[in-house]
């Protein structure tokens, strides 16, 4: 370990709360690589996860009642132009931008403020500081801030789906994204198709490269043949589809057991739909449980396939864990999921699919050779080879190390 190494890095909700869970097998390859790491975090609720030792909360953005907006424009109103000028110049959507510029100028303001409490966080260190965000969100507009205003030199961002798609947004508009592109030394989407759709955005387009997620070994499934379980795990949200499963279970003949993790909105009704289900189906919904709970299942239960029939994903975490037991998987051709779900790991089916074509896709899995120690085995070792998190973030580490500042 290289001791004069510090990385800053930006979360949402991490260490706090049960998301960013991917942090949790980011963070030991991290924590070897960097002599500290100093967390900001925008949402601080509750007790902390387990970090470690090296790794410290700098603080959170929970209380910004000291921002006062009329002062932060007045002693920054060149810079704040400046900006304005800049994105409305580099972004696509310019008669939104116009329509909302007070909106925009509000954040920028925000970002401004957020700029100043790291600025003071960044003087008291004096080793060799990266910068890294994990989403293309307001950390991502507040480095660059403090890119544009010279306190630092370089700083890095990875992205998802939430935070890459402006058609999910009003307007067709992620705010700043020409700005933060413009700044940002590497913008690093968690898929290949992510990559793809960033770069068709012609902004600063050799910027962009795909950096994988990884996950942590658990170990194999215990494997089992004589009863058939499947698995999904997504929040009960319309994007998720959930419903459809309901759907792909009613013409199954074999005896099946499908088991659901996650919560939402709409669990209820996905409840009472499922009683409508069958005799030869049997369902449980485990609700809303921890990343740990989820894994010790997989490690301890035996489970026969796992599907997932989002309409929109980027490159799910749930299918990386899943692969990573040699679990076999169905999921629909949207997002990244064509990276992760392949004739090595299981089947890719259409985003409009036919419940009852997938129904029999399962039916001939269960007395297939797919449903085998053999075949489950390769889907582990694609995970092995593609998303085991020491290899991935060992490799992501040498890239940040190149934009030190």
């Amino acid at each position: 370990m290289d001791l004069n190494k510090d990385l800053f890095l930006f979360t949402s909700d991490y260490p706090y709360s049960e998301t960013e869970t991917f942090l949790e097998s980011e963070m030991p390859v991290l924590s070897v690589n960097y002599s500290e790491i100093i967390i900001f975090t925008i949402k601080q609720t509750g007790d902390p996860r387990l970090i470690p030792p090296n790794a410290h909360v700098a603080g959170s953005l929970n209380d910004r009642e000291g921002c006062n907006p009329k002062k932060i424009l007045i002693s920054n109103l060149f810079f704040i132009l400046r900006s304005l000028i800049t994105e409305f110049f580099g972004c696509k959507e310019k008669i939104y931008f116009l329509k909302n510029i007070r909106k925009f100028n509000s954040l920028l303001i925000r970002a401004i403020y957020d700029a100043e409490f790291v600025f003071q966080k960044i003087k008291e260190n004096r080793n060799i500081k990266f910068f890294y965000s994990v989403w293309l969100n307001d950390w991502a507009l507040t480095l660059s801030v403090l890119k544009q205003k010279g306190i630092i030199k370089n700083f890095i961002v990875k992205c998802g789906g939430f935070d890459i798609y402006d058609e999910r947004y009003p307007g067709n508009y992620l705010p700043f994204r020409y700005l933060i592109y413009k700044h940002a030394a590497l913008i690093s989407p968690n898929s290949k198709s992510g990559e793809v759709y960033l770069r068709s955005k012609n902004m600063f387009p050799s910027k962009i490269h795909c950096s994988y997620l990884g996950t942590h070994d658990h170990g194999i499934n215990p494997f089992s043949n004589t009863n058939f379980n499947i698995v999904s795990c997504s929040r009960v949200i319309p994007l998720k589809r959930v419903e459809l499963i309901i759907e792909i279970l009613r013409h199954v003949k074999s005896n099946v057991k499908w088991v659901h993790f996650g919560d939402g909105p709409f669990l209820e009704q996905i409840r009472k739909d499922a009683l409508g289900l069958p005799e030869n189906i049997k369902v449980e919904f485990k609700g809303d449980m921890s990343n740990k709970q989820i894994l010790d299942y997989y490690a301890n239960n035996s489970v026969s396939l796992f599907i997932t029939t989002s309409e929109t994903e980027g490159l799910p975490i749930s299918l990386q864990e899943a692969i990573s037991f040699g679990i076999p998987v169905i999921g629909t051709d949207v997002g990244g999921i064509s990276e992760l779900v392949n004739e090595k790991t299981g089947f890719l089916i259409e985003k409009d699919f036919d419940p009852s074509a997938v129904s029999l896709l399962i039916e001939n899995f269960i007395f297939g050779r797919s449903n085998s120690e053999e075949f489950r085995t390769g889907v582990r070792q694609y995970w092995k080879e593609n998303f085991e998190d020491v290899k991935v973030y060992s490799e992501f580490c040498r890239q940040l190390d190149q934009y030190e500042n």
